[in-house]
């Protein structure tokens, strides 16, 4: 009895049938993209792009992005939060079947570079304002830790399976499999009609607020964001130097996440205590995250790879899970859309911030794995940034 209440304090118990539905949909398409998202720039590479090249394609599709996101949040305060995030996923569909024809012809890269657009577009506006609108505070920590230990549970099946069917049947059936999981992942958000009241949401006072002076710190904290694009680019391309093997890849990938889940449940239950604590546990994280960037300059062969890859999952979580149940909460009580719009935007201009100095030190240094992980070791630091404060919304 007392060890079943023990495991049960690292789970939320109160969940909405709301954060339910996003949980089993997020399973699905979190299982689809992880059989592919390791293997994405390893198939650009493996094609004859360049890393400047490949940058380059995450250049354009963040560029876009920034300025599409109001338009995505317009249409999830008029239409419902779950349809945006219905219409999100054919575009990731469109992009995972755009990608593939990539390799028949360089033309189709515009049509992957607006379907991948289009479908941030629509999905996370939707997404993070469903999750924050129904989740309940005094679990924030816990419902954030939880979902991330849900796609973590289905990542480690699906590099795995995602290496797997590329070595036997190759990059197409991959792609195809990986559209028909996308697809079905609508299902559970189709099992209960959603309750919603249409609202409007200004496109122009979303980059007003984006750069207002009150608002600079967090803003700046979540540019932090930014060494994500060097984790899923350029970070799988590396593996790919010097493990080839793409079952090998997915095995490796998959392992490392597995050794990460329990983690994600203590930090999860220690997020949920008082903001002090919060604070903490983001400081030693960010700092925690930097070095772990440092570590993968010396990785050296599968058994380091497996290391630094492990050591980098979770020093990731223990910064997500305290900066986006604060970022969830205090959407709740001001305006949701409004704080995670203004969340996505400052992280889409960290990324192409990172995309900027990648590009600049490539120019100098060709090649140089070494000066793009400092550049996101750096970038780590500005974690520390976030305020636990509200995002002031005029």
């Amino acid at each position: 009895m007392h060890f079943s209440r023990a495991i049960k304090a690292f789970f939320a118990t109160k969940l909405t049938y709301q954060v339910r539905e996003l949980y089993l949909s997020a399973g699905i398409v979190n299982f689809a993209v992880s059989m592919v998202a390791i293997f994405e720039p390893i198939y650009l590479y493996s094609r004859g792009f360049s890393l400047m090249q490949v940058l380059y394609f995450y250049l354009v599709i963040y560029s876009v992005y920034l300025f599409t996101i109001p338009l995505g949040a317009k249409f999830a305060h008029r239409f419902g939060y779950e349809k945006a995030i219905l219409l999100g996923t054919p575009f990731l569909a469109l992009y995972y079947i755009s990608l593939h024809l990539i390799g028949n012809d360089f033309m189709f890269a515009g049509l992957a570079i607006f379907a991948f657009a289009m479908q941030k577009t629509f999905y996370w506006p939707g997404f993070y304002a469903d999750f924050a609108r129904f989740g309940k505070n005094k679990e924030r920590g816990r419902e954030v830790s939880n979902i991330i230990v849900l796609t973590s549970a289905v990542a480690i099946i699906g590099p795995f399976v995602g290496g797997l069917i590329i070595s036997i049947w190759g990059f197409k059936i991959l792609f195809v499999v990986v559209t028909i999981l996308i697809l079905a992942s609508n299902l559970p958000l189709l099992s209960t009609p959603e309750k919603f009241k249409p609202s409007s949401f200004s496109y122009k006072e979303s980059f007003s607020r984006l750069f207002a002076k009150k608002n600079r710190r967090n803003f700046f904290g979540y540019i932090g964001y930014g060494e994500e694009i060097i984790g899923m680019v350029i970070w799988p391309i590396f593996i790919y130097t010097i493990i080839s093997n793409f079952l090998s890849i997915g095995s490796l990938v998959a392992l490392s996440t597995l050794t990460t889940i329990v983690i994600i449940l203590f930090v999860g239950k220690m997020v949920d205590g008082d903001k002090e604590q919060r604070r903490s546990i983001l400081r030693m994280g960010s700092i925690f995250r930097a070095a772990a960037w440092l570590l993968r300059i010396l990785a050296k062969g599968t058994l380091g790879i497996f290391l630094v890859d492990s050591v980098g999952k979770i020093s990731k979580n223990v910064v997500t899970v305290p900066i986006m149940a604060m970022t969830y909460d205090r959407a709740n009580e001001t305006s949701v859309m409004k704080t995670m719009v203004f969340f996505e935007q400052a992280l889409i201009i960290g990324k192409l911030l990172a995309i900027f100095l990648s590009l600049f030190a490539l120019s100098f240094f060709t090649d140089s794995f070494t000066a793009l992980f400092i550049i996101a070791a750096l970038m780590s630091l500005l974690y520390s940034l976030v305020k636990f404060d509200k995002i002031k919304l005029k």
